[in-house]
């Protein structure tokens, strides 16, 4: 089933310099970008393109919302905020943060979650993609920290040695 995913403006950046935003365009029904992550991300490169990418295989839409208090208390950027927000006030929201409180905080808040690293893996276990490592080289070659144990541990489980 096709779920309708919530972008932050880090995964939609190295996702995008990695050039694997076409390649996990189908893992979606719908994929959200919150008004204040297109700022975000236009302030740093093309968003137009990026998610002209983003919606070869699926719907992207644009959406603006307040932000929750109980979210505003965390004092995450403005982007991570709307994210949490849009999935705390609709349960078909899952968000993709990489930043570790805003994931801390969606954790705490029962979110269906996922970074680029797990779309990566998603999108080899849904056969969209061969093998995952070169994947994962390409998102750390466009600025991602991932752990190399994570890393290691992540092939293993996914039959990648």
């Amino acid at each position: 089933m096709r779920h309708k995913w919530v972008f932050d403006a880090s995964p939609l950046i190295v996702l995008g310099k990695a050039d694997l935003l076409s390649t996990i365009s189908p893992l979606a029904e719908t994929w959200i970008i919150p008004e204040s992550v297109v700022k975000e991300v236009s302030q740093k490169t093309d968003v137009d393109s990026l998610l002209n990418k983003l919606s070869e295989n699926s719907r992207v839409e644009r959406q603006t919302i307040a932000i929750e208090p109980l979210v505003a208390n965390w004092n995450l950027g403005d982007g991570e905020s709307e994210v949490i927000t849009l999935a705390v006030e609709n349960s078909k929201y899952g968000v993709i943060l990489d930043d570790l409180s805003a994931r801390k905080c969606a954790k705490i808040l029962n979110l269906p979650l996922i970074g680029s690293l797990g779309l990566v893996v998603k999108a080899k276990k849904e056969g969209l993609l061969e093998f995952a490592k070169p994947a994962f080289e390409k998102l750390v070659i466009s600025g991602l920290y991932l752990d190399m144990d994570l890393i290691k541990q992540v092939l293993t489980s996914i039959g990648e040695n």
